[in-house]
């Protein structure tokens, strides 16, 4: 199941790939302007939200706790006590998140794609179906973040991958 959401998951970390290839390790910080999510902040928060497809299809987390509580919602960019994952070890997490959640998503029932959401920041919302849920997370959300590492990419002087 979830054919069309995994090619696009697919999709979109070879996107990331790009996106990041030249960026070094002392960017990973960087915020070009007030209010930018910086590299090491947008591929964290993408690893999170990756192990919380893997969780949500019933497999284990994979990134640390330090890094759900660091990066997740409303978490703030710029905090320097937030732990610092290397490029190499979120490229890492994302790789072998996006490969799990994919494997897991390919077995998914219709029962439980049909199952009510359980994120209070969504509830009112269309995305009110754990399918749904798992659509937004595989696509939409990580689609505007990827969007963000785009836009960062321009702000700092850099040619655009798409």
């Amino acid at each position: 199941m979830l054919n069309e959401q995994c090619a696009v998951f697919q999709f979109l970390l070879g996107v990331m790939k790009l996106d990041v290839a030249d960026i070094k390790e002392e960017e990973m910080d960087l915020q070009p302007f007030p209010g930018a999510n910086s590299p090491r902040w947008i591929l964290a928060h993408l690893a999170i939200c990756t192990d919380y497809v893997i969780k949500t299809l019933g497999g284990s987390t994979q990134c640390p706790k330090e890094w759900h509580v660091a990066y997740g919602p409303g978490s703030n960019p710029s905090d320097p006590n937030n732990p610092k994952p290397t490029k190499e070890e979120l490229m890492a997490a994302l790789e072998s998140g996006h490969a799990k959640g994919i494997e897991l998503a390919k077995a998914v029932t219709a029962e439980r794609l049909a199952e009510p959401m359980e994120i209070p920041i969504l509830k009112g919302t269309p995305i009110n179906t754990v399918g749904r849920l798992l659509t937004h997370l595989m696509t939409s959300h990580e689609a505007s973040h990827v969007g963000q590492l785009a836009y960062w990419r321009r702000a700092t002087g850099r040619k655009h991958i798409f």
